[in-house]
């Protein structure tokens, strides 16, 4: 049987320096574009957490209609930053659904006020608001008159970045 023993000389051991530098090299690139798809994870995650808490605003308001069997309204303050409940005389709903701070880095399609009855279906001059951030991706909110809310799909937007 034959053995076979290494015969590298002081100069021919480990690796070399541009070994060394593409290994590194790639490394980067790969972390980088991981950082990169992260953030815009991200960005998706929180533009859908505030799309649903809008949505999350109007289930829980026709709750409260049909739980009082009470027309309420909702809408938004005149610069368009608060959405809550606006009706005259809906005192005890509105002490169970505090108003909903607007995010000042999204923007919506329409601002409209959302009449819901107290049978639980809704009607509005909208039948759906598009809500964007800056980065140009948007969820739907579609109202149906039944009164059910349907949060859409996100979608990107075209952006030159």
């Amino acid at each position: 049987m034959r053995v076979f023993i290494s015969t590298k000389t002081n100069g021919e051991a480990g690796f070399n320096v541009i070994e060394l530098a593409v290994v590194v090299m790639i490394a980067g690139i790969v972390t980088a574009m991981s950082v990169v798809m992260f953030g815009k994870g991200k960005a998706r995650y929180q533009l859908t957490n505030k799309v649903q808490s809008i949505s999350w605003q109007i289930e829980r308001a026709r709750s409260l209609a049909v739980k009082y069997n009470q027309t309420l309204t909702l809408g938004f303050t005149s610069q368009n930053s608060v959405f809550g409940l606006t009706c005259a005389g809906c005192t005890e709903p509105r002490s169970e659904l505090a108003p909903l701070q607007i995010p000042a880095d999204i923007t919506l399609s329409s601002y409209p006020i959302i009449t819901i009855r107290g049978n639980g279906t809704i009607s509005s001059a909208s039948g759906t608001i598009m809500i964007s951030d800056a980065q140009g991706r948007q969820i739907p909110i579609t109202l149906a008159h039944s009164g059910r809310t349907i949060v859409g799909d996100l979608s990107e937007g075209s952006s030159t970045h």
